[in-house]
């Protein structure tokens, strides 16, 4: 299991070698590595990219037909395995190893459960077929709580540092730091989740205030905002209609055009309300502080908080 490293300076730049396809590191993924500054890193594996410094990355998104997908036989308390049935893409051997999978409805719901690390290949999971039963491997001390039935559905997350990719604006799976950008293609690396460090910057970003990922640029953050959608539903306008609103503006108070807060429809003839409920998908986590301002691509010194 990860645990922590207080490690020296010179560590923070350290690559590793794959072991094969068990995805096999020198630590486990997530493993800590704290410097003398208290700057934090966490034990990754890239994908098939070279690593961009100052980039912000991300974990792999995850697989519709391996979520929310049915067991595929009755599991007693004490068992040590979980299988499912998919319903669309074909794993690989071991993508899963260090992830979880938990019970996410019906019998035995609302558990979780961490999966094997793969020691050897094939030892979290074998590959799979796009439709076949995907089975998977608990981590030692594991084991299921409660009785599953083939009504009980089930969802298998990979581990956030696994295979990273630097991140979609806006991020599809969990945040997993900022890369060093000193590893090549398919090897551990550190990637830096607390303290000081350069990132790429999208827009104006004002020192002191908090720091989102980008919402339209991949690997940069924005400064954090909270956004409205714009249309709506169920509106009627007539000619003696008046529209009141509060601008939204970003933190250095540009305002965002056509974005509103408040938005009222008021009519003699005619009482409708505007639906505001929808935008969040496009909100992201807080995660850090604008330490030194630069330009929009330009990199800025950020204090990162990634949790």
């Amino acid at each position: 299991m990860p645990n922590t490293f207080y490690g020296p300076y010179t560590e923070r730049n350290s690559t590793y070698a794959n072991a094969g396809n068990a995805n096999l590191g020198r630590w486990p993924l997530g493993h800590i590595l704290i410097l003398p500054d208290h700057r934090e890193y966490r034990f990754t594996l890239n994908d098939g990219t070279v690593e961009v410094a100052g980039n912000l990355y991300q974990g792999v998104a995850a697989v519709a037909g391996h979520t929310n997908i049915a067991a595929d036989v009755v599991r007693a308390i004490g068992a040590t395995a979980l299988s499912a049935t998919l319903n669309g893409t074909a794993p690989a051997a071991d993508i899963y190893a260090e992830g979880v999978a938990h019970t996410n409805d019906e019998v035995g719901e609302a558990y979780a459960y961490r999966i094997r690390r793969a020691m050897t290949a094939g030892a979290a999971h074998a590959s799979a077929a796009s439709a076949a039963v995907l089975t998977v491997n608990l981590q030692a001390g594991e084991s299921v709580q409660v009785a599953l039935t083939t009504a009980s559905e089930m969802t298998f997350t990979r581990n956030r540092y696994h295979q990273v990719t630097i991140h979609v604006g806006p991020p599809t799976a969990l945040l997993s730091g900022v890369s060093p950008g000193v590893a090549a293609l398919d090897r551990f690396y550190w990637s830096q989740v607390k303290g000081y460090t350069a990132v790429l910057a999208d827009l104006t970003l004002l020192a002191g205030n908090r720091v989102m990922p980008s919402i339209a640029q991949d690997g940069r953050v924005e400064g954090f905002k909270r956004r409205v959608r714009t249309a709506g539903t169920s509106v009627i306008f007539l000619s003696n209609t008046a529209f009141w609103g509060i601008g939204v503006a970003d933190a250095d108070g540009t305002e965002v055009a056509g974005v509103y807060a408040i938005y009222s429809v008021i009519s003699a003839a005619v009482a409708a309300t505007y639906d505001v409920t929808g935008g969040i998908a496009y909100n992201g986590p807080d995660i850090g502080v604008c330490v030194k301002a630069n330009a929009s691509t330009e990199y800025a010194l950020i204090d990162l908080n990634i949790v």
